[in-house]
This record gives C-alpha cells, sequence and structure tokens, in this order.
C-alpha cells in the first residue's frame, strides 16, 4: 500500500511504522508534492499516482462522496492522539 501522508499527519510516524510495513508501506509526504496543497491537489496525486490518502480531514470524506474512488482514503478520527499512538493504531 503506498500511503500519501496529508499535511496534518505527521512525517514523523514514517520511522515509526517502516518495521511493520516493509516491504509493502511506501509513504510520501504532502509537503514534497506541493505546499501548501489544496485538497483537490491531494486528491488529484493520489488518483494519478496510487496513493491511499491518510488524513485527519473529514473533506475528503465530502471528496469521496462527490467523486468515488480511486484514490482510497483513511480518515483518522483519533482526538489528541500523539504520533506514537497513531503509528500504534496504523500497525
Amino acid at each position: 500500500m503506498k500511503l500519501l501522508l496529508d499535511t496534518n499527519i505527521s512525517w514523523r510516524i514514517l520511522k515509526l511504522v517502516e518495521n511493520d510495513f516493509s516491504g509493502t508501506f511506501h509513504s510520501q509526504n504532502i509537503t514534497s508534492v506541493n505546499q501548501p496543497a489544496k485538497d483537490i491537489e491531494i486528491w488529484e496525486f493520489a488518483r494519478q499516482n496510487n496513493f491511499t490518502i491518510l488524513t485527519h480531514d473529514d473533506d475528503f470524506e465530502k471528496l469521496l462522496l462527490l467523486k468515488g474512488v480511486p484514490p482510497k482514503v483513511i480518515i483518522l478520527k483519533t482526538f489528541n492522539k500523539s504520533t506514537k499512538q497513531i503509528a500504534e493504531i496504523l500497525i
């Protein structure tokens, strides 16, 4: 699975999950794509490059309902969790 991290997900999470997702997990933080990127730009980049979007942003749920898939979207509803706690959830 190739995950594209939205700007609201810390890039530090990559180091915390890399061992558990070795060989199947590829990530790219949106800051390396186009900062600041609009949600629709993130959506289009993910669609064109076969990424699944990982975000806290509910706006991607609206885009999913409006535009359908691809891309796939994982919306984390993990209020007030640390990066380490989010990594544990993903693992």
